[in-house]
Parts: structure tokens; sequence; C-alpha cells
């Protein structure tokens, strides 16, 4: 939470700092839209360390990791219209549930992950701060637009697929403590509005997260702590997003 502070709090007293100064041709000032976001992550394995902690030894294997499936959710955008031409937002999600596909081997072997249709899923809270530029002028029918944001990403409730767990328990083993980090990254879209009057709009956009994050877990055998894994996880997932709106 002290990352999503030292991002969201300064950029929301900038907001405010300029609500003073807002002002478009014809007086509308807030734009909220809401629709249908389709989540591709681009990432792929990033190879995995274990630290065998009874031995000491430490192992990394390049071919193994971990890749993010596709997914759909619903997407809310709150817009402050400067301007005819600049605004600043806010995106906020209902928290999509993203399948983790597992790549390669583990354990020396003994756990492959390519036989598993998933290693488990978890929910992302992803809040968007968004400035835009928009073409044309607030009366033009078709309003192409461009913009840039950061995005704060909480990942949250993380579920371990059944799956996996009866194989581990075949040998005495399950993990535990798995942990995903929080994290902050860069966005850049671009986008349309097609005003179907002077108060509802239809929208479109295409965006771009250069997200990564971080993953432990431990393996355990029985109640003894024997491996802790480490392995980052790249996203980068392009969105696509239609949506309606009304201005006022």
């Amino acid at each position: 939470m002290k990352k999503l502070a030292q991002v969201f709090i300064p950029t929301a007293l900038l907001v405010t700092g300029m609500a003073a100064h807002a002002e478009t041709s014809d007086g509308k000032v807030v734009a909220v839209s809401a629709g249908w976001a389709h989540i591709m992550p681009q990432g792929t394995k990033q190879g995995v360390q274990s630290d065998y902690l009874l031995s000491g030894t430490t192992e990394f294997n390049s071919q193994a990791g971990f890749e993010l499936e596709d997914t759909d959710t619903a997407e809310f955008k709150l817009d402050y219209l400067v301007n005819d031409n600049v605004s600043l937002g806010l995106i906020l999600g209902v928290p999509p549930k993203l399948d983790i596909k597992g790549k390669g081997s583990l354990l020396g072997g003994v756990l492959n992950l390519d036989k598993f249709s998933k290693v488990g899923d978890v929910e992302v809270y992803s809040p968007v701060l968004t400035g835009k530029y928009h073409f044309g002028t607030v009366d033009s029918k078709f309003r192409p637009y461009v913009g840039a944001g950061i995005m704060y990403a909480h990942f949250h409730n993380f579920k371990l697929d059944s799956a996996v767990s009866s194989y581990l328990a075949n040998y005495g083993a399950s993990i535990r403590n798995v942990k995903i980090d929080d994290a902050v990254a860069p966005v850049a879209f671009i986008g349309a509005d097609y005003n179907i009057n002077k108060n509802w709009f239809a929208t479109a956009s295409v965006s771009y997260v250069h997200l990564s994050t971080d993953a432990t877990l431990d393996v355990y055998a029985g109640n003894t702590r024997y491996v802790q894994g480490k392995s980052k996880i790249e996203i980068n997932p392009v969105v696509t997003y239609l949506g309606i709106g009304y201005r006022f």
C-alpha cells in the first residue's frame, strides 16, 4: 500500500489543483464510461531459482517459469476534462482472475509443470491514472486520442490448482506461502470516441502495460521447509476496451 500512496497521492493533488482551471467549449467537464476489457498477457517464462535450504545449494532453471493466460473483465473509466483536448482520468475494473500456466520442470524433474493445465490462479486489482490528448474539437463526431498513465497492480487471493496439490501430496510435499509482489507499471494507449449525441459516446482503445513482478513460494516435506522458489513473472499485457459513455 506504500507504493500505492507514493504513486497516486501526488497525482490526485495535481488533478485537484487543475480542476479550478477546467474549461470546455460545451461546459461538460466529466466523462464516464463502462465496457468490456480483454486482457492478453504477452510475457514469457523467466526462469526459476530454487534454494535448497537443507543442503545450502541453489539451482536456476532457465527453461522453467510462469506465464499468464488471456482473460476478460468489466472496466470503468472516469475522465476529468481539463479543456477540449486534455483530460485526466482513472480506470477501474472488476478484478479479473488470471490463470497461471507453468512451464518446464522443477525439484530435480519431479514436478513437470507442463503436465498441468494451470498451476493456479490469482486476482489482480489494477487501478490506472491516465492523461489523454484528444484530437479535433469537442463537437467532432469522431475523436481519436493518445494517452499514457501509471498502473498499480495488487495480486490477491492466489489459489494453487488442486491437480498440482494432489500430485505433490503423493510425494509427501506441499506448496505454501505463495507471494506475488505488488508492482507499479507505465501504460501507453491509443483510442477513439464516437459522439452519438452531445452527451452519449461510444469508445474503444488499445493499451500496453509494461508490467512484471516477482513471486516466491516454499516447498515443504511434511512440516519441514526444504525449498524456496523464486521467479520473475513477466506479464506485459495488451488490453483492448470497448465501452459506452456519458458526458456531463
